[in-house]
């Protein structure tokens, strides 16, 4: 097992002529296959070194990046970046797989989808070139799928918060809620999905069929103290991915350790001796073409009242 690593940064072009800041971190010698990281929606690449180190350590290829207008892929100044949520998975997410296929031609790719990253897709044929997917925390996040006590708030955020901010500053401020700057065309595009039923499918033309021709085997995780992603939100993205073999596995904080995971604790190295290893089992399997060791765990058909608990009170720290 490859214990010595090599990290080394990157510039990715999309097709726009765009440059991306990325990292590509390895093995010494021959990696087992490549990962690409898709992150969350104006989260840095930064925040899933550990996890990409870790897999490096297990002989994986790892591949992290920033969407544009996002950390190392930030230009001077947000207020003019007509950077878009379509853009990041049709123009980013794409030129990142591409990247890994173009330089390690013979190598599989496997997919890591947080959040956005997951959603993306469904913008885009290219990505689904991967042999396996493993998502943590994607939903379709209409605003409805949410408890009922934090729906009003939730609409006057995307409603109000959002174009205000956007129209006085350009972008949206991370003090306004999101930690990380977002450039206004992602707040805008992605305040209309959230506040429409079907979320992206209401506004991005044959994403739902494209949700329906990814046919590989996918690993996902939700988790109950994650207040982005209620069942509800979860239940409605999972929905469209007909065509893909999914393994659910919709997990309490005590399910591992007792330690909270909310919806960007997973990729945090308190979880490596207990959700990580499922991972690196799951791309073991696929790799080696035999049924996964990793097993579902049934969801509620509704969400409790610790899940309501949990999601009113839990945030990203």
């Amino acid at each position: 097992m490859a214990t010595d690593l090599t990290e080394h940064d990157l510039i990715l072009h999309a097709d726009d002529g765009r440059g991306l800041a990325a990292r590509l971190h390895a093995p010494v010698g021959e990696a087992r296959a490549s990962v690409v990281i898709h992150g969350a929606t104006a989260t840095p690449r930064r925040y899933y070194d550990r996890f990409a180190r870790w897999l490096a350590g297990k002989g994986f290829r790892v591949l992290t990046y920033d969407y544009r207008g996002v950390g190392g892929s930030r230009r001077a100044s947000l207020h003019d970046d007509d950077a878009t949520a379509r853009d990041w998975a049709e123009r980013d997410a794409v030129a990142a797989v591409r990247r890994l296929r173009a330089d390690f031609p013979d190598a599989p790719i496997l997919m890591v989808g947080h959040s956005f990253g997951g959603q993306s897709l469904g913008l885009h044929d290219a990505l689904h070139v991967v042999h396996a997917a493993v998502m943590v925390g994607v939903q379709f996040g209409y605003r409805g799928h949410c408890p009922t006590p934090v729906r009003a708030g939730l609409g006057a955020y995307w409603g109000a918060v959002f174009p205000a901010a956007v129209a006085l500053y350009g972008y949206v401020p991370g003090w306004a809620g999101m930690r990380e700057d977002l450039p206004g065309g992602v707040a805008r595009e992605w305040s209309r999905w959230c506040l429409s039923p079907h979320y992206l499918l209401d506004h991005v033309p044959g994403a739902r069929e494209r949700y329906a021709r990814f046919t590989r085997p996918v690993l996902f995780y939700s988790f109950t103290d994650d207040t982005y992603a209620p069942l509800p939100a979860v239940r409605s993205y999972l929905s469209v991915l007909t065509g893909a073999p999914v393994t659910h596995r919709r997990l309490h904080p005590a399910d591992v350790g007792g330690k909270a995971v909310g919806h960007f604790g997973f990729f945090r190295p308190e979880h490596a001796d207990t959700l990580w290893p499922e991972v690196l089992q799951w791309f073991e399997d696929v790799l080696a073409g035999r049924p996964s060791h990793i097993t579902a765990t049934t969801p509620p058909h509704a969400l409790t009242e610790a899940d309501v608990a949990a999601d009113l009170s839990f945030g990203r720290d």
